[in-house]
């Protein structure tokens, strides 16, 4: 079978007792995409990550992870494939950070003896989080955003073609926020790695994204690149802000701005 793209998303539906919290949803993400998932609180984000990760059925509708349906994946093999990052850093596991990331490397051999590939993926991803100085410290010692970069690190050891990342810059300073985007758009030009992640700064996704998915009330809003998607009218009817638009240095990259934004 000739796999077209990473990740298909095809008129997903999901709700409880009747209500539709995702309205047919549908999205596609190759190989080597960053996407971000845009919306204001409330909006579908978190359970249309969940269901492409398997977390949730949906009520209609189905999820291709590499050209084959998500339903039909062995648990292990789902994640080896995908992984996930939530928006709660707020576990308190007595490991230590190096002990933790490990753990992610579990669906590659389970608790048997450490490979020189675990060694590798472990050493790569506490690095590319800027999370090798805690390596040798108690998690459930570190601070928020610490704790937020360590659990990156674990999944980016697990090695998998999609990381699902909900919020994944909760709690981390500018800094940080800029190096672990960076981190993850280069996994994705150097790998080949899929990242769909929910980003509430619309700065963040129009300097990191390739794609964006405006998602509303559980609705579609807009699908597609991020210079066409994003703009002064859909950031204003998507998130109740007027934003003024200031072209970036770079091409199709812009900034948005607050108009007025104590006035009433």
């Amino acid at each position: 079978m000739t796999v077209t793209s990473a990740l298909e998303v095809h008129s997903i539906s999901f709700g409880y007792n009747g209500g539709k919290l995702l309205k047919e949803i549908s999205l596609s993400a190759t190989a080597g995409e960053l996407i971000a998932l845009i919306g204001p609180n409330g909006s579908g984000k978190t359970t249309l990550l969940k269901i492409i990760l398997g977390l949730l059925p949906p009520s209609s509708g189905e999820v291709t992870l590499l050209g084959q349906p998500l339903a039909t994946y062995h648990p292990r093999t789902r994640a080896k494939a995908i992984a996930y990052v939530s928006q709660q850093p707020a576990l308190s596991f007595p490991l230590t950070v190096r002990e933790l990331v490990s753990l992610g490397r579990y669906p590659h051999g389970g608790r048997g003896a450490e490979s020189t590939a675990d060694t590798l993926s472990i050493a790569g991803a506490l690095e590319r989080t800027a999370a090798k100085d805690l390596t040798d410290r108690r998690f459930n010692s570190l601070s928020g955003g610490e704790k937020q970069k360590v659990l990156i690190a674990r999944a980016l050891a697990q090695s998998a073609q999609v990381i699902l990342l909900d919020e994944p810059t909760l709690h981390l300073d500018l800094q940080f926020q800029l190096q672990i985007l960076s981190a993850l758009k280069r996994l994705c030009l150097d790998e080949g790695i899929t990242v769909i992640t929910v980003l509430h700064d619309v700065n963040l996704a129009s300097l990191f994204a390739d794609r964006a998915l405006l998602l509303s009330r559980g609705e579609l809003r807009g699908f597609g690149p991020v210079a066409e998607v994003m703009d002064e009218k859909s950031i204003k009817d998507l998130l109740g802000v007027d934003m003024k638009a200031i072209a970036g240095e770079t091409a199709g990259t812009r900034y948005f701005v607050p108009r007025q934004p104590f006035s009433r």
